[in-house]
């Protein structure tokens, strides 16, 4: 049987700094609502090194050869791409904003 690959995650910058402008919005509403929503989008990041497939193709990325993934969580849409030995973090929105093809 052959070596199960285990990706390490990277954040694009952009997406890290969007990432944190969204908590940091919710967290004026509620700072247990944004720890709640935050552990939740990243205990999902933790799954992909070992199961980045477990998601369906971004449909929002053009083109895309299947490596762009998106899942969506508490309205946080986080769109990754899946690289031989790692899983980039590329784009994250909330579903509030104007979805926008990149």
């Amino acid at each position: 049987m052959g070596r199960k690959i285990i990706r390490s995650v990277y954040w694009d910058k952009k997406a890290f700094e969007d990432f944190i402008l969204i908590l940091e919005y919710i967290r004026k509403d509620s700072p247990a609502n944004e720890k709640l929503v935050r552990r939740r989008v990243m205990n999902i990041i933790k799954l992909l090194p070992t199961r980045p497939e477990m998601y369906k193709t971004d449909e929002l990325k053009t083109p895309n050869d299947g490596s762009f993934r998106v899942f969506v969580k508490n309205n946080i849409r986080v769109s990754y791409k899946i690289e031989k030995r790692v899983i980039l973090i590329a784009r994250v929105r909330h579903s509030s904003q104007e979805p926008i093809s990149y």
